[in-house]
This record gives structure tokens, C-alpha cells and sequence, in this order.
């Protein structure tokens, strides 16, 4: 175990020569709070755990044999990466948010139901698809380095050896029946990316943009403006992008992520100015609640958008019920107030957690043991959120004393 510690002192806002607005770093967690925090995340799985504020990384620590500098899978954390592409395709005049999918889909332009899917059916995870876990997933599914939770996953799903995984998962979601009437139920899982995907593709092919493919265009209009400029994806043998759950990124580098969404869409400079990037109020739709499911918006998590007794007509089931119940426990601060989280989830307790009014961006990296599994996202947020206090006893493995963090 390796902590890193950096205490940042709240700064002063101003104006820099170009008329970029400069923000005052906002208080962070308190001392206590965060070596309580990232010690609850390491007694139940955790591999890495980082705390940045306003920009600046002022906690980090990495467990059993993890690194600063190794990436880790994101599994369906990656899910929220399409989410934000999709503002920018938006904002880029690439696409609509509610225009018929079918407009570019011809495939599903003589079906009477699929003609009415829209891109903000697809991206709440409602369109009416099945999952689709089953029926593109391939006995290889889920990561080695997620242990447990990956095989669990498998058995779960029932691949064997024996299934047969589609070449081109675009196609064969675009192909699978529908499960519901789009708009009325939430169904977790990757055939909604595929689709997005393969929408997004075509109409870069379509248009006059420099980007000719789908990974192109997430690299030049949101990772590298944001300082991710080697994330890596998984694709399928066609080369569709696996936005459902195939990205692999250090902590620091998802904390970038994080930091572009809690500022709003703007490019954060090194200077602490902010350079506008995403139209905010485009960025805000993926923090809608969607009537489906009120504890999810266009693919991120909402904890605090819902309330226990809808929790259980989200359509979740049981591979997500874990989850659910964790999200509708009330996050508050010291006062008992309700704060506002938005998160990117995935297997094996994988997390991104953006506190946008407090400018607080938390990544948590999970080894998929089964001792993730206790692992609570409200619980770890509330001992973050308390003011110092003594500790009852101190950690028996922090014995590493803290040293300052190497540059961003």
C-alpha cells in the first residue's frame, strides 16, 4: 500500500490575460475523513483510491500491488464516456437527442416500434432492447484482473465455452426483438452502446468532420482536450468500440474525466483557468432522471435522484440490485443535508463519483473479491463527508508514511 497525501490550500479566483476565468479552490475533505475513507475502500477490495479537488489530486492511495501508473478496467464505468460523446455529437450537429434513431438505422425504418427509438432512449438505457448481455457476450467476457466478480459474472450469464460471440455486435443488436415498448423500462446491459456506437459511426461517415470513425472522434473531441491522450478500448472483430464496459485508464487519468464533468464541460488549463468545451446545459441531460428508472440518467448513476420505494420497479433485476440499494441510501453531509453525486459504475465496485457543488472527483478501483461486494457506495461518501475527528484506532497496514504526490 502506497498513500499519497497533498493538502492544497484554498486559493483565490481571478481572470487570466485571455479573459479565462481562474476558480478558488474549493475545501476539500477533511485529513481524518479521507485515510477513514480510503481505508474502508482497501478492507473491502480496493486497489486504488483517489481524491482531487478543484483540479489537484490532494489524496491517493494504491493497494495490493496496484500503481499510479497502471490502468485498471473500468467495466461498465466506461459507460458514461458515451454519454458525454453523445452531448458533443449534440452540440456538433451529428445527432438529436430525441429524433427517431431510424433516420439513420435504416434497418429499423419498416419496424413499427424500433422506428421510434431515440438516441435518449438508447442512452438511458430504455429504448426497449433486452440487455443483450447473453446474446452478445462471448465466453471471454469480463477481465482476468476482476477475479471473482468476472467469473461470477460468466456464470452468471451462463457463457461457456461453447458460445458463440457476434463479429460485428452492432449489427446483431440492431437486430435483436425488442423486450418492451421504448420508453417504459430500464434494461441494463450493452446492446443500447452497440447501437449508439454504430449510430455515431455513420454519421461521422456521413458528415464532413476530419473524424472518420466513432474512436477517432472520442479521442480528438473529448479524451485528448482532457489530457487522456492514450486511453485504451476494447473493439469487437468489426471494430465497433465496446462502449459498454471496454475501457482501461489509470486512476488519474478517470479523474480527468471526472474533473471535465464537474466543470462543467470545460478544459480545465494547467493554469486553473477553465477553456468552455461542452455547452453546459447539453452536459446537464445526463443528469435528468429518466421516468424508467429515477436513479439513472443518460448513463450515469444518480444516488440521490430517487427514493427506496421506486427502487424496485427500476427493471434493474438482480445482476444490479446490489447497486440500486446502495444508491438510494441517503448521502448527506455533517448537517444532514443531501448532497449531490453523479457515478460511473462497474463490476467489481468500480467508481467515478462527481460531487459537482462541492468540486469534489473521488475514482475507487475495486480487485472484483468477494470482499468488494460489501462494499457500500453511500457509506464510503459519508465517512468522506465527516469533519475531522480522532480515529478509534489507526490503520493496521497505513504504516507507509505519506509523502507528496508527483506532478499531474
Amino acid at each position: 500500500m502506497i498513500p499519497l497525501l497533498l493538502v492544497c490550500a484554498q486559493g483565490a479566483g481571478g481572470v487570466t490575460a485571455d479573459g479565462l476565468v481562474t476558480n478558488a479552490l474549493p475545501p476539500g475533505p477533511a485529513s481524518n475523513a479521507l485515510a477513514r475513507a480510503a481505508e474502508y475502500s482497501a478492507a473491502h477490495g480496493g486497489r486504488a483510491f483517489l481524491v482531487q479537488v478543484g483540479g489537484r489530486v490532494i489524496y491517493e492511495r494504491y493497494d495490493g500491488g496496484w500503481s499510479a501508473a497502471r490502468p485498471h478496467p473500468l467495466a461498465s464505468g466506461t459507460k458514461s464516456f458515451a454519454g458525454v460523446l453523445a452531448m458533443l455529437a449534440v452540440q456538433d450537429g451529428l445527432v438529436k437527442l430525441d429524433e427517431p434513431a431510424a433516420n439513420v438505422l435504416t434497418e429499423w425504418r419498416e419496424d413499427p416500434q424500433k422506428s421510434k427509438i431515440t438516441l435518449r432512449h438508447l442512452l438511458q438505457l430504455n429504448s426497449g432492447l433486452p440487455g443483450g448481455d447473453r446474446e452478445l457476450s462471448g465466453p471471454r467476457t469480463g477481465s482476468r484482473l476482476l477475479g471473482w466478480a468476472a467469473s461470477n459474472r460468466a456464470s452468471r450469464l451462463g457463457l461457456t465455452t461453447n458460445t458463440v460471440e457476434p463479429a460485428n455486435k452492432g449489427l446483431a443488436a440492431l437486430s435483436l426483438p425488442l423486450a418492451h415498448e421504448p420508453g417504459t423500462a430500464f434494461e441494463y446491459g450493452p446492446s443500447h452502446f452497440y447501437v449508439v456506437a454504430l449510430l455515431l459511426q455513420r454519421r461521422l461517415e456521413a458528415s464532413e468532420r476530419p473524424e472518420r470513425n466513432v474512436l477517432q472522434y472520442l479521442h480528438r473531441r473529448l479524451l485528448e482536450p482532457i489530457g487522456i491522450p492514450n486511453a485504451r478500448i476494447a473493439r469487437d472483430r468489426a471494430g465497433n468500440p465496446d462502449f459498454a464496459g471496454g475501457m482501461m485508464l489509470t486512476a488519474r487519468e478517470w479523474a480527468k474525466f471526472g474533473q471535465f464533468v464537474a466543470d462543467r464541460g470545460a478544459i480545465r488549463r494547467e493554469d486553473g483557468s477553465l477553456e468552455p468545451w461542452l455547452n453546459p446545459e447539453l452536459l446537464e441531460e445526463c443528469f435528468k432522471p429518466s421516468a424508467p428508472n429515477p436513479l439513472y440518467g443518460l448513463t450515469w448513476w444518480l444516488p440521490t435522484a430517487g427514493e427506496p420505494d421506486v427502487a424496485a420497479d427500476t427493471g434493474v433485476g438482480r445482476v444490479r440490485r446490489r447497486l440500486v440499494e446502495a444508491a438510494v441510501s441517503p448521502i448527506t453531509d455533517a448537517v444532514g443535508r443531501p448532497v449531490t453525486v453523479w457515478m460511473a459504475a462497474g463490476l467489481g465496485k468500480q467508481r467515478l463519483y462527481v460531487l459537482p457543488d462541492r468540486g469534489w472527483v473521488i475514482v475507487r478501483f475495486g480487485d472484483g473479491s468477494r470482499e468488494s461486494v460489501a462494499y457500500s457506495d453511500a457509506e464510503m461518501l459519508r465517512m468522506l463527508l465527516e469533519s475531522d475527528r480522532p480515529p478509534s484506532a489507526p490503520p493496521a497496514t497505513n504504516t507507509a508514511a505519506p509523502r507528496a504526490a508527483p506532478p499531474l
